[in-house]
């Protein structure tokens, strides 16, 4: 769950989203998507479809299952964390 966090709050930020933006987008509630970035609540696969197509990635790429790097990171810190570094 904290990966899902982190690559959450990752996305959002590299599209330049408050939580209130991407809970508008996606929506959810802004306490949903504040819940999740938190890592106190997990979140149902339709709630994470709307989130991921509010953010322009795909489910997997929230799961942590296929990481897609964006086109040009500023440093390996920017990049959502890996599978690997669960």
């Amino acid at each position: 769950m904290a990966e899902l966090a982190q690559r959450l709050r990752y996305y959002r930020k590299l599209r330049g989203l408050s939580v209130r933006e991407l809970a508008e987008r996606a929506g959810v509630s802004v306490s949903y998507i504040y819940a999740i970035e938190s890592g106190a609540r997990g979140s149902n696969a339709a709630k994470l479809g709307l989130i991921a197509e509010a953010l322009g990635v795909s489910l997997s790429d929230l799961w942590g299952d296929a990481p897609r790097q964006p086109a040009s990171p500023s440093s390996a810190d920017d990049a959502p964390p890996s599978s690997d570094e669960a």
